[in-house]
């Protein structure tokens, strides 16, 4: 399957939900931008959960271009709340996946990416602390043409 997210440069808008650690449940709206260097593929994304007074997450992943025919590859990143994060992007099928952790272990995490069709994916995450959870997000990623 050919992907299409990650692959091709482009922006994606982000809508959804965010659950913090409590299970409270409230809007969210994002964007992603990927670029592609020669040394790395770049995700610049940020999120927006829409709280009475709206509190915005950034981040940005550095992503090992994947080899002709590979279906893993590394990514960093550095998120101004966790710290360095590093990870790993699987492919599976019509699923992009991912799993992370920063340097010290306390945070972790795991995300995938299910592709709808060349301009939609469906994204699902968690994050914990020390094995609590922290967030978790259901999204819609819609490529901006």
């Amino acid at each position: 399957m050919r992907h299409t997210y990650l692959f091709e440069e482009g922006k994606w808008i982000a809508t959804g939900v965010y659950s913090d650690g409590k299970g409270e449940i409230v809007q969210v709206e994002g964007q992603t931008i990927i670029t592609h260097k020669d040394e790395a593929w770049i995700n610049d994304g940020s999120m927006k959960v829409l709280t009475d007074t709206p509190v915005e997450f950034f981040n940005r992943y550095e992503i090992t271009p994947f080899a002709c025919g590979s279906e893993m590859t590394d990514w960093r990143s550095f998120n101004p709340a966790l710290g360095e994060l590093k990870g790993k992007f699987m492919i599976v099928q019509d699923s992009i996946m991912s799993k992370y952790a920063s340097a010290d272990g306390q945070y972790t995490g795991f995300e995938y990416l299910k592709k709808i069709d060349d301009s939609t994916y469906e994204n699902r995450g968690l994050a914990l602390k020390n094995d609590e959870k922290l967030s978790s997000w259901a999204v819609q990623l819609k490529k901006v043409k």
